[in-house]
C-alpha cells in the first residue's frame, strides 16, 4: 500500500510540470548577453573636434578619418594605443597623408572596414 501511495504522489507530481510543445522553451531563466551600446552613441557624422576624442589613448577608441568618412581602427594591431606607421595618430584625418602610405586608401577594402560616421571638417 505504501508502495502505491508513493507510486500515485510521483506520477501526480511528474504530470503536474509543465509540458512544452517546443522543445526549445522551458522553464529554465535563459542567460542573457551583454548588448552593443546604441547606435546612437557614434554621431552620423563627426567634426574634427569630436574625432579628436577618440584618439586610442587611455582606453577610448581609436578612429581615423579617411576620404570623408571615419573608420574604427581600435582592433587593428597597427593602430596599438592609437599610434601607426611614422607618426600618423588616431583622433585625426589622415587623406592628407595617405598617397604617402606603401598600402593606400585600398587599406579599408583590405581590412574589410564599415565607416562608423562620415567626417566633416
Amino acid at each position: 500500500m505504501v508502495k502505491l501511495i508513493a507510486s500515485l504522489l510521483l506520477c501526480s507530481f511528474v504530470l503536474s510540470a509543465p509540458v512544452y510543445a517546443d522543445a526549445s522553451i522551458s522553464s529554465a531563466p535563459k542567460a542573457t548577453t551583454a548588448k552593443a551600446p546604441p547606435a546612437a552613441a557614434i554621431p552620423k557624422s563627426m567634426s574634427a573636434t569630436q574625432l579628436k576624442a577618440f584618439d586610442g589613448k587611455n582606453g577610448h577608441k581609436a578612429y581615423v578619418a579617411l576620404n570623408g568618412k571615419v573608420y574604427d581602427v581600435t582592433n587593428i594591431d597597427e593602430w596599438k594605443d592609437g599610434k601607426h606607421y611614422k607618426g600618423m595618430v588616431a583622433g585625426t584625418d589622415l587623406t592628407p597623408y595617405i598617397s604617402q602610405s606603401p598600402h593606400g586608401a585600398n587599406i579599408v577594402k583590405e581590412l574589410d572596414l564599415t565607416p562608423v560616421a562620415m567626417y566633416k571638417k
